[in-house]
Parts: C-alpha cells; sequence; structure tokens
C-alpha cells in the first residue's frame, strides 16, 4: 500500500500512513485500550471504533493486521463510584483485579466492567484481542523493560519535567509498588540495586520490605512510562488518543519522546479524536461525572450495529459527534438508507468523488457487505407499523401492511425479514422512550370518546363509503379518492384531515392519511369508522 496513491477517506488515509512510516512491518497491530474503572461508555468506545475502522482500512489493503485492546486492570482503584457500596473505600490502592465485584457475578470489579464490554462487542464486527495487563505484568513480562525505565530514570524524569510545573523529586522512580503484605500502592522506593531488587517502605504496614519484580509480580510503571513501554513490546503501528489526552505535553507527548530515548523505537500513528454527546448537550460524556452517561447497549436500543459503525464511519474522528434520540434519529436512518441506494445505484449520484466517499462510509458500517440492495422500510414509518401492530403479530400483519402500503414487494428474501423486523424493534423502542408526542401513536379499535359535530361525522360517513365501494390496491391508488371526500365534505382541508386522524388515532395528527388507511387496513378501518 505504501506505494498507492494516498487515498481521500479518513480511515484509509490512516493506514496509509501506518504503512508509510512502519514499511519494513509485516503485522500492523493497531491498539486501545481503558482502565476498567466503571462501565465503558459511548465516549470509550469512540476510540475503540476508531481503531476497528483503520483496521479494516489496512485489510482492504491486504495488509496483515492485529487488533488488541487492553484492559489496564492492573491499575490501582483510586475512588468509590456512586453506584458502588461506600465500604468499597477499603479497597482503595489495590489494583483493580483485586478488588471483588460489588454485584458478586464476577471474580474481580475489574472482570465485571470487562465483560460487559466485551459481550457489547460482539455483534459489532470487530476481532478484538483483549489482553489483561493484570496477567501481563503477573507473569513478569515487561521486568526487562522495567529495568530499562529504573535505569534512565533521570532522562525520563527530564522528559517529564518539561511539562510540569513543579519538577519530580530527584529520588523519584518510574514505577509504583503494590505491597507484598497488604496489596496496596501507599508505599515510597528507598533504593535500587539497578536489576531487579527495590527497596521500599509501605505507609499502610508502616515497614521498610524489597521486592524482586523479575520474580514478583507487584509491581507497574506510571501511565506516561507504561503506555509507551507497551508501545516497544507489542509493536504497535496505529493508536489514537482522546481529546483530553492530546494536548500539548499530554502523555502522547511524553511517550513519544520516552518510546524514542528509552527505548530506541517509534511511536505509533496517533489520532486524536473528539468527544462523543448525547444531543442537546455541550457535555462530553463520562461515567465518573455520573452525568450523561450512556452505553454501547443503550444506543443499540435504538439504533443496530451497523448504523452504529454508519454514524461513526461518516464522521471524521477529529469532529465532535452529537447522538441523536429525539426526531433527528430519523433523518440518521434516512441518511443511511440514501448511502445503501447510491451504492448499489451509483448513477443516482453524479459525482465521482462523493460517490467513493459514501461507498467507504457503507462497507465500513456493514463490514459484510450485501450483495445485493436489501429491502429498507423508512424507520419513520417502522415506528409507526411497530406501535401500532402487536409485537406478536409483526411477522404477519406487520409485513402485510407495509406491503399494502406500498413500502416492500410481495416478495422478500429471509434475510430481508429480518432486517425489516429489527428495524421496527428499534423503532419501537425509540417511540416508547425518546420520541417526541408527535411521533407516537395508538390506534382507536374502540370508540375514545371523543365528540364529533355533524360536519365531521358526514366526513367520516364519506370516508367509511368510500373503502366500502371500493378496493384500493395501495395507498397512491386510494390518494386521490380521500381527496375526492374533502371535496365533497363541509370542512375544510385542516379540519377534514384532523377529523380523520382523530377518529383513527389518539393524536389529531399522523402519517399520510391513505398510508395511515392501508396500513390499519381497509375492512378495519371501516369498522372504527363504524363505531363512532
Amino acid at each position: 500500500m505504501s506505494n498507492q496513491e494516498q487515498p481521500l477517506f479518513w480511515s484509509d488515509q490512516l493506514a496509509y500512513a501506518v504503512t508509510r512510516k512502519f514499511s519494513d512491518r509485516d503485522t500492523y497491530v493497531c491498539a486501545s485500550g481503558i482502565s476498567p474503572s466503571g462501565f465503558v461508555h459511548i465516549g470509550n468506545f469512540r476510540e475503540i471504533i476508531t481503531t476497528d475502522f483503520v483496521v479494516k482500512s489496512l485489510q482492504y489493503y491486504d495488509e496483515d493486521t492485529r487488533f488488541i485492546y487492553s484492559w489496564d486492570d492492573y491499575d490501582r482503584f483510586r475512588k468509590v463510584p456512586e453506584n458502588v457500596p461506600d465500604e468499597f473505600e477499603k479497597y482503595i490502592g489495590l489494583p483493580l483485579s483485586e478488588v471483588p465485584d460489588p454485584e458478586g457475578c464476577h471474580d474481580s470489579y475489574a472482570e465485571h466492567f470487562e465483560s460487559q464490554l466485551e459481550e457489547e462487542l460482539e455483534d459489532m464486527h470487530m476481532d478484538i484481542e483483549f489482553i489483561r495487563q493484570s496477567e501481563m505484568f503477573q507473569k513478569g513480562e515487561y521486568a526487562e523493560l522495567i529495568k530499562k525505565a529504573m535505569n534512565q530514570r533521570e532522562g525520563i524524569r527530564e522528559i517529564l519535567n518539561q511539562y510540569r510545573q513543579e519538577p519530580l523529586e530527584e529520588d523519584w522512580y518510574p514505577l509504583r509498588i503494590y505491597c507484598t503484605e497488604c496489596g496496596k500502592d501507599f508505599t515510597e522506593i528507598n533504593d535500587y540495586d539497578g536489576e531487579y531488587s527495590v527497596e521500599y517502605y509501605c505507609e499502610n504496614c508502616d515497614e521498610d520490605q524489597s521486592i524482586n519484580f523479575r520474580e514478583h509480580d507487584s509491581v507497574k510503571p506510571p501511565w506516561r512510562v507504561d503506555w509507551p513501554m507497551r508501545w516497544f513490546y507489542e509493536n504497535v503501528s496505529f493508536e489514537p488518543g482522546g481529546k483530553d489526552h492530546s494536548a500539548a505535553g499530554s502523555s502522547r507527548d511524553t511517550g513519544k519522546e520516552i518510546v524514542e530515548e528509552v527505548y530506541n523505537s517509534e511511536a505509533p500513528v496517533y489520532q486524536m479524536y473528539d468527544f462523543v454527546r448525547p444531543n442537546g448537550s455541550d457535555k462530553k460524556i463520562s461515567s465518573s461525572s455520573g452525568e450523561n452517561t450512556l452505553r454501547l447497549k443503550d444506543m443499540k436500543e435504538i439504533y443496530s450495529p451497523e448504523m452504529i459503525r454508519f454514524l461513526f464511519s461518516q464522521t471524521k474522528p477529529k469532529t465532535v459527534i452529537n447522538l441523536a434520540f429525539d426526531e433527528e434519529i430519523i433523518q440518521i436512518y434516512d441518511r443511511f438508507d440514501r448511502f445503501e441506494s447510491h451504492y448499489f445505484n451509483p448513477g443516482e449520484l453524479d459525482n465521482e468523488k462523493k460517490q467513493r466517499h459514501q461507498e467507504r462510509v457503507y462497507d465500513l458500517a456493514m463490514v459484510d457487505t450485501p450483495e445485493e440492495q436489501p429491502v429498507r422500510v423508512p424507520f419513520k414509518h417502522a415506528a409507526f407499523v411497530a406501535q401500532t401492530v402487536p409485537e406478536d403479530e409483526w411477522e404477519t400483519r406487520g409485513l402485510e401492511s407495509m406491503r399494502r402500503t406500498g413500502h416492500i414487494p410481495e416478495e422478500i428474501s429471509e434475510r430481508d425479514e429480518e432486517r425489516i423486523l429489527d428495524r421496527m424493534k428499534r423503532a419501537k423502542n425509540w417511540a416508547r422512550e425518546y420520541a417526541p408526542e408527535e411521533y407516537v401513536y395508538e390506534i382507536n379499535w374502540e370508540p375514545s370518546g371523543q365528540e364529533f359535530s355533524e360536519d365531521e361525522l358526514e366526513a367520516l360517513e364519506f370516508l367509511q363509503e368510500l373503502l366500502e365501494k371500493n378496493n384500493f390496491a395501495d395507498a397512491d391508488d386510494l390518494d386521490d379518492s380521500i381527496w375526492d371526500v374533502r371535496d365533497r365534505c363541509a370542512l375544510d382541508t385542516g379540519e377534514f384531515f384532523e377529523t380523520c386522524y382523530r377518529a383513527l388515532l389518539t393524536t389529531d395528527s399522523g402519517p399520510r392519511l391513505s398510508t395511515l388507511i392501508m396500513s390499519i387496513g381497509q375492512e378495519e378501518t371501516r369498522e372504527i369508522l363504524g363505531k363512532i
């Protein structure tokens, strides 16, 4: 790929930069990771999916890849989150992998949150190798690299001091020790022998102790040293980072200098990504603040995996993503459907550059791209049908309703049927939890008790007669006749349609009246009108 012309799409550009910088590598390692101090929110997920897109781009150009995700579960337990009992304060200072699961369903606090994310990612079309850093440290995998950092502590201290208001103490060491007695990191290093032995004082135990970190697992470098150390160990070629880790003097900057000076290697290609926010919020999503928290599983309630991938692939990493939960979600689904149509019908777009861009967005969203264009139902209509047909009858009455309204053909594949039903499920979740009132519908199968004027009743009788005397093929066929009814009655246009909606629905507005009637069914509509 390194000899090819630089591509246009953002993840392809990053893949190109990786192959240019590390042209001698046979396998490109793309990395991501987090400390499992709480549940992994959708802001953290942006790092994962950004990495995945670069992996997919490298694979698109036939490069060998490895996608690793590090669980930094050997980080200390720093504070008790709001949703954890106060008694867990006694575990502060322990590695996360040694803290009990507050819900008692996993072996540790860390594993509880690790398993949650791993389960949430199962249908996101990602091939991820999860690495638990507690196991790596416990196996002594980093002993030699820790030794190298310890012997170059002065150089590391100088690098870090460039970006600190208060310089590190002269007796500072690039290593934290979990006491071999109490297991906590309330420790200070007193001496180092230049090999593997460290003498330290534990404040919690109030005693001096020693440790050989080649033989014992209870050590871990601070993050600014740990990160570049693992870049070197895993031979990482690409790793993104959040906006808050990308400022001048950040761990990225110091990590680049440390990996070059201490480990004689190069920092991976880097990409900053911006925050993810719920629509209408100016705050980033944060699990520590307790505000605006949103998990991947929450998004899946209303967005399918392919829609989530689409949302992130169409947005460059440096751009804030505002997650829509209001009526904007209709536009997002419609945009996806347009991209899909353009993908399978390239003649719909007369802009070649735009066409290529949309094709890459769609490919990365789908991963396993269908051989032919799927049958889709607009999200807005899917929400309507999902609310007005009992869920256990979606496969019969729901699909038949969509056939009557012309939204799907008479014959569709089993896979297309699955796609439609899946969209209906998420559309119903949206309507139930997030939709504005004008998108929430309920059919008046029984009289609602509303009163109608004589002119309104006459209009409804005309409509009922129309449906009794004719058998319309579809909504378009019915539409002109509805206007004939409107011309016959004494109501103006607005009054006529409002009356019809009030008769059929619990609201005074809704989808196109002909679509509504064909969706309910002509006979069923006649029965509703006959009861008024």
